[in-house]
């Protein structure tokens, strides 16, 4: 198991996020807490808060928090403090409160990813640390059939409001590095051969951000970081939006706003498109690391050195297989 590390996540934008979504980078950890109380039905915040601020005149730091709840017939609000206050004040008894269950704590196992090449770039990515990215255009371009998919990252997105509906058709990925692994340890390529010796990624973050480094060292902006496992369906979207800005200026002004329509294309599908397969790829069982950057030099494959890769990375071959 391990814990995420706070400082790295903040070079991930969240407002770029889909609505409601918390991806398992933004979970916070804490260490185990102590039993947390709950006093009072407040019908006024102003109540609560005159309460609380009585309880933490009696401690050395802020100590209590203000829930809101729902209940039949009102909302209330009650006051939340850790057990130790009950030490700290005569103000409030044990007898009086209900203790508060907050949610458990998550934790985050962080998959273990396989990366199949051929072998002699293996053995030449543990000794130099080289390592080759790709981008969406060279996904189309693939030799093994069981790999190349021609529409990557081209997807259909349907909007609904109301009475109305739009259709987008888009294509993603011109802003995109990829790494494309598998969650899975073995692979067979369209010629049916089976890979004897790949690379096992067991440290799936620090590999993500060193990556960034070099990228931002070779000259490229770094400006996201998205890593997933893909998702195999029929390529499209379906979400309710609210596009009537769009309509209103297309129907009475004439004018058609891409960057509206922009907005509602990602508003429709997210970072999500960036990890949408056909579902006729799904033996591939991919995991993807992105690196969004500002703009491409090209569309041609870029190899960055990896310091230290055993520090990330292990060797796999017949002889040591799980």
């Amino acid at each position: 198991m391990e814990k995420v590390n706070n400082k790295k996540i903040n070079m991930i934008d969240k407002e770029k996020l889909p609505e409601g979504i918390t991806p398992v980078e933004y979970i916070e950890y804490s260490s185990k807490q102590e039993t947390m109380f709950m006093f009072g039905q407040f019908e006024k915040f102003k109540d609560a808060q005159e309460f609380a601020n009585r309880i933490n005149s009696s401690c050395e730091k802020e100590a209590c928090q203000i829930n809101c709840y729902q209940t039949p017939d009102n909302v209330l609000f009650g006051v939340i403090f850790p057990e130790h206050i009950f030490e700290k004040t005569d103000y409030i008894k044990r007898e009086e409160c209900k203790t508060f269950n907050p949610p458990p704590e998550v934790i985050y196992n962080p998959p273990i990813l396989y990366r199949f090449i051929e072998e002699q770039y293996v053995d030449s990515f543990f000794e130099t640390g080289v390592l080759k990215l790709t981008t969406f255009e060279n996904c189309k371009k693939l030799e093994d059939a069981n790999r190349k998919d021609t529409k990557e990252g081209q997807s259909d997105l349907y909007g609904y409001d109301g009475k109305y509906k739009m259709q987008i058709g888009i294509g993603v990925g011109s802003d995109a590095i990829l790494l494309c692994t598998s969650l899975c340890s073995k692979y067979e390529n369209d010629k049916g051969r089976i890979f004897d010796k790949y690379i096992e990624i067991f440290d799936v973050q620090g590999l993500l951000f060193t990556i960034a480094e070099q990228l931002s060292m070779m000259g490229y902006k770094v400006l996201r970081l998205l890593y997933g496992p893909c998702f195999y369906t029929l390529k499209e979207f379906h979400k309710d939006i609210n596009f009537e800005k769009f309509r209103k200026k297309l129907d009475e002004e004439h004018t058609f706003d891409s960057d509206e329509m922009a907005r509602l294309a990602n508003d429709i599908s997210g970072p999500y498109i960036y990890f949408q397969k056909p579902y006729n790829k799904r033996f591939e069982n991919e995991f993807r690391l992105l690196w969004i950057v500002d703009s491409l030099k090209n569309n041609k494959d870029i190899f960055v050195t990896i310091p230290h890769p055993k520090a990330y990375c292990r060797l796999i071959t017949n002889a040591n297989r799980l």
